[in-house]
């Protein structure tokens, strides 16, 4: 039995992995913000954990806005550990599943 739980807490745990960065949202809006150094990949992860989210739904990601700027520790209210070099790249989505 113990290990029937061990492994459903996993199974549970890497489902939820694959959108982590998603915030749900009221009224079905969904923000999803990421850091990163590269402006393509922190985009292209932001529009897969969207996609993944809603694909869960059964439902497909309606992108309604999307902002992509350089931002350093001082412009980021983050932990300066998090960032690897002097500039990285913030991305912020906001979408909802239909």
């Amino acid at each position: 039995m113990k290990k029937l739980i061990a492994l459903t807490l996993v199974l549970l745990a890497a489902g939820c992995s694959s959108y982590k960065d998603v915030r749900p949202g009221l009224e079905g809006i969904h923000q999803i913000s990421i850091l990163g150094e590269d402006v393509k990949d922190t985009e292209s992860n932001a529009y897969k954990q969207a996609n993944a989210f809603c694909k869960d739904q059964k439902k497909k990601a309606e992108f309604l806005s999307d902002e992509t700027f350089k931002a350093t520790p001082n412009e980021v209210d983050v932990d300066t550990k998090m960032f690897k070099k002097s500039e990285s790249v913030a991305t912020d989505v906001s979408f909802r599943c239909i």
